[in-house]
This record gives structure tokens, sequence and C-alpha cells, in this order.
């Protein structure tokens, strides 16, 4: 009996394993009215608060290097100011990061739209509730 319990969790470990390393896609949001084309290539934009994630495939959780990260915020006050527009890549392990201020809007967020080759866009927003000196955000892309 103990053999073949060995033998049922030999076979299913593989299975497992695999089921573990698909990433559910980051959902897609609004890009809001207060969007226009980003054509400043900056990474840190402000001070106060550090922004960083990785960029990953649903299919299998790899990091997708090389995807173009736009991003858009109000500044503390509460306004949308273009300093606060920049875009940059991901890193070869698919790595981010960027330094801006905490955005002052009633609802705190920040705006997001991601490309990569082989990928569908993703328009998305960070929101937040109570301020903090860093933010964590995987940015999760689906197969075309």
């Amino acid at each position: 009996m103990q053999l073949t319990t060995m033998a049922v969790i030999f076979l299913l470990l593989p299975f497992a394993s695999v089921q573990a390393e698909i990433c559910e896609p980051t959902p897609g949001m609004h890009m809001g009215t207060h969007h226009k084309p980003i054509t400043t290539a900056k990474v840190d934009i402000s001070k106060g608060m550090v922004v960083s994630g990785q960029v990953l495939s649903s299919k299998d959780c790899k990091p997708i290097a090389g995807a173009r990260i736009a991003h858009w915020q109000t500044n503390t006050e509460g306004v949308y100011v273009d300093e606060l527009r920049a875009f940059m890549f991901s890193d070869n392990k698919g790595n981010y990061r960027f330094e801006t201020e905490w955005p002052g809007a009633p609802i705190p967020h920040i705006h997001f739209q991601v490309s990569a080759n082989g990928y569908k866009p993703l328009t998305t927003q960070w929101i937040g509730d109570e301020k903090a000196d860093a933010i964590k955000l995987n940015l999760v892309l689906e197969e075309e």
C-alpha cells in the first residue's frame, strides 16, 4: 500500500509542477481620460516611491525581456502633468523599476500600457489605498 501511494505521488508531481507555472493574466482596465501618447523614455520621473515588478508570460510565467512599459499618473496634488508620463523597457529578466511620487488623485492610481512582440497589448492600472514608499506590480501578458 505504501509503495502504491508513493508511485501515485511520483506520477502526479510533474503534472502539479506544470500547473503551478501558469500565471493569471493581469486584468485589463480603462486607460482613462487623461491618456496621451508617451514619447519620453525615462526611468525615474520623480522621488518618494519606487515601483517595480516583472513582465511575465501567462503561458509559463517566464520573464518577457524588452517589453515596453508606458506609465502615467497624477502628481501629489492630483493633477496629470507631462513630467509624470514616461516609458521604459523590461530588462533581460523581465524586471522593471522606476521612482516616482505618490499619486495624489482621490483614488491613488498609476496607469500602465505594456506591449511586447508576440503578446496582446495590456492597458491596466495599479490602484492604491494607503501611502507607501514602494509597490510591486507584476504585469502578466497573454500570447497573441
